[in-house]
């Protein structure tokens, strides 16, 4: 019996042991701490945008830009007329008050305006032949015009007096008909005592 008793109160000690380890194995699941969660700092962006700066230019300073450049690009400028030397590669403004470009700005053999593969001696060359030609063609149309005219009213003054000269010889000829046949009628009236004595005659002195 003695044997049984401690055996018993081993077994109790045993489970309660037991029990009381169960105990602190669940609060340590229970207290148990979860992973810190990391966070990542975010980084501001400056979204600032610089200002556009923007310069009005002078039709001049606009022709000037492109000196030291092509003559396309100068003579493509928008806005602008500009004027290419060739003998110095500057793009200048075309100088408007003037008709043509002074010597001290660009020789004419040098200077391009307009186009490029004709420089502005050539240019005024052309144009003033062309001028001249249209110039020479009107005035032979109206000379030829006004001679034309006076001729034909020449030929109309003469057409003219030969009708009427054929008009008056017409009529002529056609007095001298009637003359005849009012003879050849008078004629046959006497001949068959048809004619009638005027009642009037003149005496002969």
């Amino acid at each position: 019996m003695k044997y049984l008793r401690f055996a018993s109160i081993v077994l109790l000690g045993l489970s309660v042991i037991a029990g009381q380890t169960g105990g602190v194995t669940g609060a340590e699941n229970v207290t148990t701490d979860s992973p810190d969660q990391t966070t990542t700092p975010t980084k501001s962006h400056d979204t600032t945008q610089n200002p556009v700066v923007t310069s009005t230019l002078t039709p001049a300073e606009m022709c000037a830009q492109f000196s030291n450049g092509t003559c396309d690009q100068c003579l493509g400028v928008a806005g602008a007329k500009c004027l290419w030397c060739n003998s110095d590669k500057s793009c200048q403004l075309y100088p408007y008050k003037k008709v043509l470009p002074p010597k001290g700005m660009c020789a004419l053999d040098e200077a391009r305006w307009g186009v490029c593969w004709l420089n502005f001696e050539a240019l005024i060359i052309g144009v003033s032949v062309t001028g001249g030609i249209i110039i020479l063609a009107v005035t032979i149309c109206i000379c030829r015009c006004c001679c034309c005219g006076g001729k034909n009213k020449r030929k109309y003054d003469k057409d003219d007096a030969r009708y009427d000269a054929q008009k008056m010889e017409r009529k002529a000829k056609s007095d001298d008909r009637k003359s005849e046949r009012k003879e050849r009628l008078d004629e046959i009236r006497r001949k068959y005592g048809l004619m009638k004595d005027e009642p009037y005659q003149r005496f002969d002195a």
